[in-house]
């Protein structure tokens, strides 16, 4: 078996139409902004493009944006899939979300060994210049009530433009849209923008930046975060006439829970006696379970915004004094830990098995124990 590339899904067409106003006067938006490869233009304009020269003067952001998901998009589990000389249109269709700029890639749209290539920039995956960088120009959103610049910093680069879609989710769908992406059983496998247009989010006014940047943070916390995940989930156990019921909620995400298919929730059921011996155990599964060719769609149990799941656990004469303990744990990187073990272990053509070692790795550090509940077996 050999899997498809999951990590770069394939072709955008995020059909953007909104226009906010620079502030220069000129009116573009953000299908205009996020043409790709993007032309960071630094060096030019004599501008930082590293983020860590960036993180001089807007230290909260930088240090946010390191610990995020955002600074390892061009790490090894993308690279060890790619191999931009001999396989150029590969590298370029995942470096399209992955490393966006020119800069970061190691060929032209056309092919042909870029000359301005910086791999340093590169490994930083999706960076401040990613987003706020183009053709030797700073952009940015409308100042808001907390500094961008660190106290007693001058501001080294001048005036931005501002545009007010980096505050709009049609920003975040430039990467998290992708309408001619890859399906599969007649759904997309990026489709949180849609899903989010489709939610009382949308029609209340709630943007993806209000819960993945608030107050401007470059945090973009998700289903790896704990504290995040559970802000997204009501969980309430049920007394029934056999046992109990656990019923999960997607009760503050405004998209599916999970959006994606590469994370999945796993919820426990087992009955534990007063020794702490535990016995008839149980397990539902929240998530989209897809086959590592992407051949197969197993089962799609996500949940829209205000949809439950409910996990029902019958106990069978239990002993006295036995407790029903539910758990849920959740394993955000699910798709990709069986992608790369694999590879890794296997091995699988066109895959640097070293690099899919490294990406193994961290993706068997990321589960986490979310939520446990217990309730008298009788």
């Amino acid at each position: 078996m050999r899997p498809k590339i999951i990590l770069s899904v394939l072709v955008l067409s995020a059909g953007i139409s909104v226009l906010p106003r620079s502030s220069s006067g000129k009116d573009f938006s953000p299908g205009e902004h996020w043409k790709r490869p993007a032309e960071a233009g630094a060096q030019k304009a004599g501008l930082p493009a590293h983020p860590e020269k960036c993180g001089e003067c807007h230290k909260r952001q930088y240090d946010g944006w390191k610990g995020s998901l955002h600074s390892r998009a061009a790490g090894p589990g993308l690279l060890a899939q790619l191999n931009p000389l001999k396989k150029p249109s590969d590298a370029l269709t995942c470096y399209f979300c992955h490393a966006p700029l020119a800069e970061q890639s190691e060929v032209t749209s056309k092919g042909k060994k870029n000359a301005g290539f910086d791999a340093r920039l590169r490994d930083a995956g999706v960076a401040c210049a990613s987003c706020h960088l183009r053709e030797g120009k700073i952009f940015g959103p409308p100042v808001g009530a907390h500094p961008l610049v660190e106290q007693g910093k001058s501001k080294g680069h001048g005036k931005s433009v501002k545009a007010g879609f980096f505050q709009k989710s049609e920003f975040c769908a430039a990467c998290h849209q992708l309408d001619e992406g890859y399906s599969l059983n007649g759904k997309l496998l990026v489709n949180t923008y849609n899903e989010w247009k489709g939610s009382s989010f949308a029609e209340e006014g709630v943007q993806c930046q209000d819960c993945h940047m608030p107050d401007k943070e470059h945090l973009w916390r998700g289903v790896h975060d704990p504290e995040m995940t559970g802000r997204a989930l009501d969980i309430k156990t049920v007394r029934t006439k056999t046992g109990a019921k656990l019923v999960i909620t997607n009760a503050g995400a405004g998209h599916y829970f999970p959006t994606y298919a590469t994370p999945l929730v796993v919820v426990t059921g087992f009955v534990k006696d007063v020794a702490g011996a535990e016995t008839g155990k149980k397990e539902g599964f929240i998530g989209r379970k897809v086959s590592l060719d992407l051949e197969r769609e197993e089962f799609d149990t996500r949940l829209a915004p205000g949809k439950s799941f409910e996990f029902e656990y019958a106990a069978e004469k239990p002993p006295p004094g036995a407790k029903i303990v539910f758990e849920v744990r959740v394993f955000p990187d699910m798709f990709y830990n069986g992608f790369f073990k694999l590879a890794a272990t296997e091995g699988v053509k066109g895959i640097n098995r070293g690099l899919a070692s490294k990406a193994m790795a961290k993706t068997e550090s990321s589960p986490y124990l979310l939520w446990r509940g217990e309730i008298p077996a009788e």
